[in-house]
């Protein structure tokens, strides 16, 4: 066998969690440490991994070395209907016959319910090909559900989470306003018009923590796979300057009496 036809397969993945080059490079590494993977090049923009390999490596083998650095991989679950099933080597035909499918991950047959679930990366699911490969075993299958509903609910999916996120982003905005405000009086001199140090943690508390749990959430997954990245930057920033605000308020509550009011770094916390 010729080399390029040992490395003629090929294998694209979508990849979620990334924020910087050096993910791109930790998912291109734990990709490239595949038995079998000649290439592999992450784009960050477009958030897709391309593999060439020689054909030991399966999409789901794909998918653990991506999540064990850290990062997702977005499946689509794709229902059939099959008819022609008698018995369980009747289901692990169709099943080994929907595995041997470009990109399938995972592919559950049930005998009693006459259906099969696929798991494929997200929009790389051909539903004709995969009603092909069971045809081909000696069965039929179908649809389970209709494409158009199925593309139309990820769509409505897909607004609500782009919805979500903009509000999120206008509350941490209006709640970090009169913050960044009191920072501009500060600048100038009226210190009087500050918010009140109880005031100001009020209002830090919630978008460090609440607003902000995303980067505690993909720095801790960054911290797992033994390594970093921005979003752990920011988590770690944002809370040592809450922590330090926090700190200096508390420590100083009794001169605050004498008209004493500690300069604190709220505003660090939530820009």
């Amino acid at each position: 066998m010729s080399a390029s036809e040992t490395l003629s397969h090929t294998l694209d993945l979508p990849v979620a969690g990334m924020s910087c080059a050096s993910c791109a490079g930790r998912v291109e590494r734990a990709l490239r440490a595949l038995p079998g993977v000649s290439t592999a090049s992450v784009n960050l923009a477009a958030e897709t991994a391309h593999l060439e390999f020689a054909g030991a490596v399966s999409p789901a083998a794909a998918i653990r070395a991506v999540e064990k650095a850290g990062y997702s991989v977005p499946l689509d679950k794709i229902r059939l209907q099959i008819a022609g099933m008698s018995c369980a080597s009747c289901v692990g035909r169709v099943e080994k016959a929907l595995l041997a499918m470009p990109g399938v991950s995972h592919a559950s047959v049930n005998l009693a319910g006459e259906s099969a679930e696929v798991s494929v990366p997200r929009d790389a699911g051909d539903v004709a090909a995969l009603i092909a490969a069971v045809r081909k075993a000696g069965y039929e299958a179908r649809p389970f559900d209709d494409a158009a509903r199925t593309v139309a609910a990820r769509a409505d999916q897909a607004a609500k989470a782009i919805a979500r996120d903009r509000n999120l982003a206008l509350l941490a905005l209006a709640l970090s306003l009169p913050l960044i405000g009191g920072m501009v009086f500060s600048l100038l001199g009226r210190d009087d018009l500050m918010l009140s140090p109880l005031l100001q943690f009020l209002i830090a508390t919630p978008v460090q923590f609440i607003l902000g749990w995303r980067f505690y959430r993909a720095g801790w997954s960054a911290l797992r796979a033994g390594t970093g990245n921005m979003d752990l930057l920011v988590a770690l920033g944002t809370t040592a300057a809450w922590a330090l605000s926090t700190w200096l308020w508390i420590d100083s509550r009794e001169h605050a009496a004498h008209g004493m009011v500690p300069h604190l770094y709220y505003e660090g916390s939530v820009a």
